[in-house]
């Protein structure tokens, strides 16, 4: 099937956003690919503390180059178990959904965080345990020893005995400890295992615990970052500029930045983002092209069905060209409430006094020129004294009346450089309900960054072009 394309549409992209039916729609694709790799992070990061228990320090190598490498033991030591309990971990294959699970309910019943359970008084030869710090000069001194916070220690031994104190004597304990896997060189030490009073540390959490919070921590941030980036996409866009409709404010290649218009509509002169309106599909399908082409199609189709059955079916309508996935950038001529017409492919808007006495009327013209092929769209789309145009080929009204005015939730839109533009001289006023927001700035290349320009405004005296008095 042949399709009918007309002569440089001012189609914009999302430089993000490639291919998509955007007409009216969320754009969710973009949340699913950033779900999927904070999901990837998540499993990259937490895989390790979930899936293989800790190793013992025999079965640990130092990576090259001083980096960190765990080799895995089946038979290491886990968090809350001891010496004889180490091995049913043998037995039960390691899943992370379960283990995750496993280590949130610990965690919920411990508390998180400095409102963790201190298993300090607790905790036994075996288990492997987490010493926490937030004091800077405690960790300082508590590193010097070689204990250092978050890292993963093996308890060797402990051992209770009595202290001295100010009140008498008091119970301590004595703990005999070493690195759950291989440091940093400049970390390592020759003496493990070291020993250290227990209530030297303020915080001892159990290695579920402390797997459970950071996994909960890495989540919460993901989903931080995740809202963050949701509003971003809801009210910021990155649009690049690929045809010449705009041209001299914007060039091709241009990268502008878009904001949605939540507080504030669009004015007079500003450059408005948005998807297609359905009823440019329908000028599309109706001018000269579009005809040729469909009655082409209905007549290769009457043929194949006379072919095949012998008999003539009625063809059905064709869609000649689809916006499906398109966006597009052009300029605000006029807003809801004013007097909008097209004269000689020009569009202006009649600023009369208040009592609509067309003699004291000026007209602010926008400068856009003829179109390259006017003979495609009907006479009509070149001039007329109404915003609105019969798709069919016929005006809707001939006077300067109320149907002159834009109705409410309607803008009349145009290209800078009509000669490459199809807009609302062709289809008619484009509806509120497919505007996503205004373009400001130009943010690439860096020889165009700055504000965008204003449009070819002039105010004249009469549609004649004969008395421009000033630029707007």
């Amino acid at each position: 099937m042949r399709i009918a394309q007309l002569p440089s549409q001012s189609e914009t992209r999302a430089v993000h956003r490639r291919g998509q039916d955007t007409r009216g729609r969320p754009k969710m694709k973009r949340y699913a690919v950033l779900l999927v790799i904070i999901a990837a992070s998540l499993c990259f990061q937490s895989g390790a503390a979930f899936t293989l228990p800790s190793p013992s320090r025999k079965d640990t190598a130092p990576a090259p180059g001083g980096g960190w490498m765990h080799h895995r033991s089946p038979t290491a030591l886990l968090s809350g178990t001891r010496d004889g309990e180490a091995d049913n971990d043998e037995q039960q294959p390691s899943n992370l959904p379960s283990k995750l699970l496993s280590n949130l309910r610990t965690a919920a019943s411990d508390g998180f965080g400095t409102r963790a359970r201190n298993v300090g008084s607790t905790m036994g030869t075996g288990d492997v345990v987490v010493p926490l710090c937030s004091n800077l000069d405690k960790r300082q001194d508590l590193a010097q020893i070689g204990l250092y916070a978050g890292v993963e220690y093996v308890i060797c031994d402990i051992i209770d005995e009595a202290a001295a104190g100010e009140e008498g004597e008091r119970n301590d304990r004595i703990a005999s400890l070493k690195p759950a896997y291989p440091l940093r060189p400049h970390l390592e030490r020759s003496d493990w295992p070291i020993e250290l009073a227990v209530s030297d540390v303020p915080l001892w959490l159990s290695k579920a615990t402390y797997e459970a919070g950071t996994a909960l921590g890495t989540l919460m941030l993901a989903g931080t970052y995740l809202a963050i980036a949701s509003i971003l996409a809801t009210i910021v866009r990155v649009v690049a500029v690929p045809s010449e409709s705009m041209e001299p404010a914007l060039m091709p290649g241009d990268v502008v930045l878009v904001t949605r218009s939540i507080v504030t509509k669009p004015r007079v002169n500003d450059v408005v983002f948005f998807d297609p309106p359905a009823e440019l599909d329908d000028a599309i399908a109706n001018s000269k092209i579009g005809r040729a082409a469909a009655a082409e199609e209905a007549a290769a189709a009457a043929s194949a069905s006379e072919s095949s059955s012998g008999s003539s079916d009625r063809p059905e309508k064709i869609s000649i060209v689809s916006t499906k996935g398109k966006q597009f950038l052009k300029r605000v001529v006029g807003v809801p409430g004013e007097y909008v017409g097209v004269s000689n492919a020009n569009p202006y808007v009649g600023l009369c006094n208040d009592g609509g006495d067309t003699a004291d009327c000026t007209y602010r013209v926008d400068r856009t020129g003829d179109y390259s092929r006017p003979d495609v769209f009907p006479d009509e789309s070149w001039n007329r004294v109404t915003p609105t145009i019969n798709l069919g080929g016929v005006v809707e009204s001939n006077n300067a009346d109320e149907s002159s005015t834009l109705a409410k939730g309607q803008y009349f839109v145009a290209g800078d450089n009509g000669f490459r533009s199809v807009d609302s001289r062709v289809w008619g006023p484009l509806k509120e309900k497919y505007l996503f927001g205004t373009a400001k700035w130009i943010i690439y290349p860096a020889t165009h960054f700055g504000p965008i320009q204003p449009g070819p405004f002039v105010i004249e005296k009469s549609l004649m072009g004969e008395n421009a008095i000033s630029d707007s």
